[in-house]
């Protein structure tokens, strides 16, 4: 009985030794990976459909640590349409945010390593000479000639990645107090965008940007400029935040539950912002939440995770309107309504999310689905086509399909 105790709650001190020099040799060969030097050519891609901005597809990203390998991130693959809005939701834990930081390449090494899979990116570049200098645009003073060019940021050496970091893809981070450099002022902060981003600016030049984008998020510069982050409200460094995201023209924001920190009111300012934005900038957000509410409200396409898996995907309106797998009609029915009345208790999903350490072969979420059958004890479900937009990982639609 003690050895089987031992087995399943803790690991021996020879076991832990295992793991750690495992888990060494492959930080190592991950990060000599991430840091090499590389031509462009290694990293240049094609898109798999031209509507899209960013195709992200079997990616793994996993935490060594010495209990084991945590599979943060475990195959995922979706996209996000040209001009549009995808939602991502779950659970806390379930691998939505760090997916988010794998396209940005802010995953903390050495433990943090995106192992596997691809993240295609349409990245509009600066056109540059033989010396790597930008080529000015005939006739247009300040402007430079642009190429389209489609990266794997998975591939990309880390010091390449300032080509998309902040200048083609943008972060809106979920506490804006924590993303401010408390002892810079706004306008520092805001200016350094340009100034990093757009050869050849000048500091006037970049006070000027930074003022029209206040302005864009509906804040009047000169009462903000000069401010530090501590004498701003929430909902006024959160606008500070989407300024600065906006500052570089990216091509893509991703928005990581940027209302989370924020009360009722001011969470319906910032989203009927965002969506404005997006129709002046003419671009597509990443839109990662836990809120379905705000999903329904801003998104186009919806992406449901469990446990660093993609589990149905689909257009809004199916996704809300025909769920099919049994954990997102569980989210749906865990959402409080106004019908709802004192007497009835809120549903929620029984059980709990399985070790992200030791995950098992099977569905993930067969302890908790009340639809389980013998067929979800084997391998794990492919994904299902079940419209030309609508896809579901669940072993009830692999037999529906086979009946039909």
């Amino acid at each position: 009985m003690a050895k089987q105790n031992t087995a399943k709650n803790y690991l021996s001190g020879k076991e832990i030794r295992a793991i750690a020099k495992a888990n060494a040799k492959e930080m190592k060969r991950l990060e000599a990976y991430k840091n090499r030097k590389a031509d462009e050519s290694e990293f240049l891609t094609q898109m798999k459909k031209q509507e899209n901005i960013l195709e992200i597809e079997d990616l793994h990203t996993f935490f060594y640590t010495e209990q084991g390998i945590v599979k943060a991130v475990n195959g995922v693959s979706y996209d996000v349409p040209k001009n549009a809005v995808v939602g991502v939701v779950g659970e806390s834990g379930c691998g939505k945010s760090v997916t988010s930081m794998s396209v940005m390449r802010l995953i903390q090494g050495p433990t943090g390593q995106i192992v596997d899979g691809s993240i295609r990116f349409v990245s509009n570049e600066y056109k540059r000479d033989e010396k790597g200098n930008p080529i000015p645009k005939a006739g247009a003073e300040g402007e430079y000639e642009m190429v389209e060019k489609v990266y794997d940021i998975a591939k990309m050496p880390i010091n390449e990645i300032h080509r998309i970091r902040g200048k083609q893809i943008a972060m809106i981070f979920q506490e804006p107090m924590t993303s401010l450099n408390p002892v810079f002022t706004i306008g520092q902060q805001l200016d350094e965008v340009t100034l990093l981003h757009v050869p050849g600016a000048t500091k006037e030049m970049a006070k000027a940007k930074s003022e029209e984008m206040l302005r864009l998020v509906g804040i009047i510069p000169e009462n903000v400029y000069k401010a530090f982050p501590h004498e701003l409200s929430g909902g006024m460094r959160q606008r500070v935040m989407i300024a600065m995201a906006l500052a570089a023209e990216p091509r893509l924001i991703i928005a990581d539950e940027p209302t989370t920190a924020l009360d009722v009111t001011i969470q319906a300012q910032i989203l009927d912002l965002l969506q404005d934005i997006k129709d002046k900038i003419d671009g597509s957000i990443l839109l990662i939440t836990h809120d379905l509410g705000v999903i329904a409200e801003m998104a186009d396409y919806v992406v449901v995770m469990y446990a660093g898996k993609v589990i149905e995907k689909g257009t809004v309106y199916e996704i809300f309107q025909d769920p099919k797998h049994p954990y997102t009609i569980g989210l749906q029915k865990s959402k409080p309504t106004m019908s709802l009345d004192d007497s009835t208790e809120l549903y929620n999903i029984p059980g709990n999310v399985p070790n992200p350490i030791n995950m098992p072969a099977h569905c993930y979420f067969k302890e908790r689905c009340a639809k389980c059958t013998a067929k979800c004890s084997g391998e794990y479900p492919g994904m299902v086509q079940v419209s030309p937009t609508h896809f579901v990982a669940c072993h009830l639609y692999d037999e529906e399909n086979n009946n039909g």
